[in-house]
């Protein structure tokens, strides 16, 4: 009986550890080049939902394009804007998360749009 406890019990436990994924903007999608809420844009082949940790690269050498949330509310656990890379919210769009890190550029976030979560202290100067 002990047995089938532990075993059940670590299936939960490795269910729940990979629940949170690490999605990946890659962006250039024929007819949707930059956006956000379009599936083949993304590494996983779906878009982020409020369970992954999204990582926006810099794109220059490859597609070149950056994603644009252009309305709507966006939950994710988290976000990290890398190093030369860009994320634009639009005056429509709200994006929510845990945490935030922007190395990169947020446009639109220090105007009327609202991000939400822990934001890391050199995002801050970034967005300003």
């Amino acid at each position: 009986m002990y047995k089938y406890l532990f075993i059940c019990f670590f299936t939960l436990l490795s269910v729940a550890a990979f629940a949170q994924k690490t999605n990946n903007w890659r962006g250039g999608a024929p007819g949707h080049e930059t956006e956000w809420s379009y599936f083949k844009n993304w590494s996983t082949g779906r878009v982020p939902n409020e369970f992954d940790h999204v990582v926006i690269p810099d794109v220059s050498t490859s597609t070149g394009k950056y994603p644009v949330i252009r309305k709507g509310e966006i939950e994710v656990l988290s976000l990290v804007v890398q190093t030369g890379a860009s994320l634009t919210l639009l005056p429509q769009a709200r994006l929510f998360a845990d945490d935030i890190d922007i190395l990169g550029t947020c446009k639109g976030c220090q105007e009327r749009h609202f991000i939400e979560g822990n934001v890391d202290t050199a995002s801050v100067q970034a967005i300003k």
